[in-house]
């Protein structure tokens, strides 16, 4: 199957490009020859339809060799898609760092106001992009590992800790969720407590992120 996907564009090139051969070829069959009456009438149609389908098929040739560009998974460099299987956790972090500029002026934006739990169209169709979201906040949260950012998430509205709870229980993470909540509701005063959450965590987002991508890749495109 790869295999044909990789040589379809030339395969559908080459019958393109006989279908017009045949079709001139004919046409002066038509015309040069001895044909006439019913048979000529015949001739030049068969032409007709055989230029018809040449330009028919050269045109699925030329839609066959314009690449979709995915938001994770296009390569600037070659031009191309990568396999899903060659995704990595940085790669999805660095879109997701592109994606969350469009959402919010500055990382600190994001906490002070709830985009997460907004109705912005560019989450996409279903909201795909919100459970991402809510795992990038947290995540870069423990980029800086700083009091001053673990500081946002404990000054953070209620409101919008419960957003990021009901994003990620879209992916089936509730129990992450519940555990944020209940840390901004009942230890927003102790830092150490928080950045030590996160931090053990780390890794945990990385893989969940990683893992969503990969399980929503054909529904992961800007919109």
């Amino acid at each position: 199957m790869e295999s044909l996907k990789k040589y379809l564009p030339t395969i559908l090139l080459v019958a393109g490009v006989v279908c017009l051969l045949v079709a001139v070829v004919i046409t002066v069959c038509a015309f040069a020859g001895a044909s006439e009456g019913l048979i000529k009438v015949m001739l030049v149609i068969a032409a007709v339809l055989f230029l018809a389908l040449g330009g028919l098929v050269m045109y699925l040739a030329m839609l066959t060799t314009t690449v979709t560009k995915h938001f994770f998974l296009y390569d600037k460099t070659s031009g191309k898609n990568i396999r899903i299987s060659e995704l990595t956790f940085d790669m999805v972090n660095k879109r997701m760092s592109y994606f969350m500029s469009r959402m919010a002026s500055s990382e600190r934006q994001v906490w002070s106001a709830n985009i997460v739990g907004s109705e912005d169209v560019r989450f996409g169709k279903n909201d795909v992009y919100r459970p991402l979201m809510a795992y990038k906040m947290i995540y870069d949260l423990t980029e800086h590992n700083s009091p001053e950012y673990w500081s946002l998430f404990a000054r953070a509205d209620v409101a919008i800790v419960s957003s990021i709870c009901d994003a990620l229980s879209d992916n089936d993470d509730a129990q992450l969720g519940a555990t944020l909540v209940f840390l901004r509701e009942h230890h927003a005063a102790n830092i150490e407590k928080i950045s030590r959450f996160f931090m053990d965590n780390r890794a945990y987002m990385q893989k969940q992120m990683l893992k969503y991508v990969q399980a929503h890749v054909d529904s992961l495109y800007m919109e």
